[in-house]
């Protein structure tokens, strides 16, 4: 039996019930008309052939919302490729008669592992589909891409077990290279194409997708993939305002964002952790895309329903591609395993208070561990190595009070009382900026040609 197997790391959450405010290609409601075309490509539906069909929250719904986005999205005329490897176009034309030229069932399983949202028999041409992905936690836009990358393995495209990167040793989490054009390769090219090409969908889903994009192709691969990118620093000041200081000290003035807070990143994903915790945490865009109505995993819909007390216990977090670590003022839980529910607490030393996670080395999602600055200005090194939890301290001392530490365009850039510091080992000099003052939150941010042509 050969499977495809997202990891859950991986499986963004979802479109609520405001979907059709989000893709003209998910409505609320599947027409007659439409509903019968489905049924007949699609035997299991003949009963709901001759009546509309709505929004019901069901895993009928969630299977026939996606194949109506795969029959609705539009794309402009003219799809050029990219001067890299993010999109070939070779998938481009009609991806609904590419998918039931090859699946002609859906078939709920409900006894997944963890971690595995669909997968198919090479011999066969039904799709199987686990419950993680048939939720209000998983959008219309992630089940196309999920189909079309299905659907590709009935072409005769297996998985490998990852040797190096992110993925590490996960059993079908790999392609050899994304020119051999296999299901992985599938999955950038979908969600590349949404994000530079669809038409009537949200600019904020647009810039989720490119996001998806990169996150595939950095990791999905044994051979790593051509991307064209640079990086700047992410700046938040607290007029709500985004900009992108680049390497050369060049500060630009991006978009807006409707609060202040934390931003952590996932990938290419930013999640943001508003400061008044009466809000939510959720996806944040720097160039005015607007919000989407997406949680961006378990633990921040469980955050999210938490009471501003309970919320303000959380410091910071982590998210790696195999491991994440949930920062607490007091303690660290940690998740290990992404094959295993398992959680491990590790208590701070007495009288230690968490502060922030800090990168000085960079924040990378391969990477096993990361460092800590407590409210005293220790510093401590956590992570998941060999899948085991730990905490140590480190000697080094700082020579100020930061709030964060990240490293972006190979510089190493600290953040003090709304000022940028460049940190050179354990020692700073000031960053002079027109923003000096203002700043509230920074993080690395990449930008890439093919999106931004």
């Amino acid at each position: 039996m050969i499977k495809s197997i997202l990891l859950s790391v991986l499986a963004f959450a979802s479109i609520s019930t405001a979907q059709a405010d989000i893709n003209v290609g998910a409505p609320d409601c599947i027409s007659q008309a439409e509903m019968k075309t489905i049924a007949s490509h699609f035997n299991q539906f003949a009963n709901l052939a001759n009546k509309e069909f709505c929004n019901d929250d069901s895993t009928t719904w969630h299977l026939l919302s996606s194949l109506m986005f795969m029959r609705q999205t539009q794309f402009k005329p003219s799809m050029p490729v990219s001067k890299d490897e993010l999109f070939t176009g070779k998938f481009a034309k009609n991806w609904y008669e590419y998918f039931i030229g090859r699946i002609n069932d859906l078939e709920v399983v409900n006894d997944c592992p963890k971690g595995v949202i669909a997968y198919v028999y090479m011999f066969g041409n039904t799709m199987y589909t686990c419950p993680a992905a048939l939720t209000t936690n998983f959008s219309s836009l992630d089940r196309a891409s999920v189909m079309m990358h299905e659907a590709r393995h009935i072409d005769g495209f297996p998985h490998i077990t990852c040797t190096k990167g992110a993925r590490k040793g996960i059993q079908g989490a790999c392609d050899t290279k994304i020119a051999d054009g296999g299901s992985y390769a599938v999955t950038v090219e979908t969600y590349a194409q949404l994000a530079k090409y669809a038409e009537g969908i949200h600019p904020a889903m647009k810039a989720y997708a490119k996001s998806s994009a990169v996150v595939y192709a950095d990791e999905a691969f044994e051979n790593p993939v051509k991307i064209n990118r640079s990086e700047n620093l992410l700046v938040l000041t607290n007029t709500l305002d985004f900009h992108a200081l680049n390497a050369k000290g060049e500060i630009k003035k991006l978009g807006k964002t409707s609060a202040l807070g934390h931003i952590v990143k996932r990938g290419q994903h930013l999640i943001i952790f508003p400061t008044d915790k009466a809000l939510k945490a959720q996806y944040v865009f720097a160039n005015n895309e607007g919000e989407i109505s997406q949680s961006p995993s378990d633990f921040i819909t469980e955050y999210n329903a938490q009471t501003p007390a309970q919320k303000a216990n959380l410091v910071d977090l982590h998210i790696g591609a195999q491991w994440s670590a949930r920062v607490f003022k007091n303690k660290i839980t940690f998740t290990c395993d992404p094959k295993s529910p398992t959680m491990k607490d590790i208590a701070l030393p007495a009288g230690v208070t968490a502060a922030a996670l800090v990168y000085p080395d960079g924040y990378a999602r391969d990477k096993y561990s990361a460092q800590l600055v407590s409210e005293n200005g220790e510093l401590f090194e956590l992570g998941c190595v060999n899948k085991q939890a730990s905490l140590k301290a480190i000697a080094t001392r700082l020579d100020q009070k930061y709030t964060r530490i990240h490293k972006a365009a190979g510089q190493v850039f600290g953040l003090v009382d709304g000022k940028l510091f460049k940190l050179e080992g354990t020692r700073s000099t000031p960053v002079v900026t027109a923003l000096d003052g203002t700043i509230a939150e920074i993080v690395p941010q990449e930008i890439f040609e093919f999106f931004e042509q």
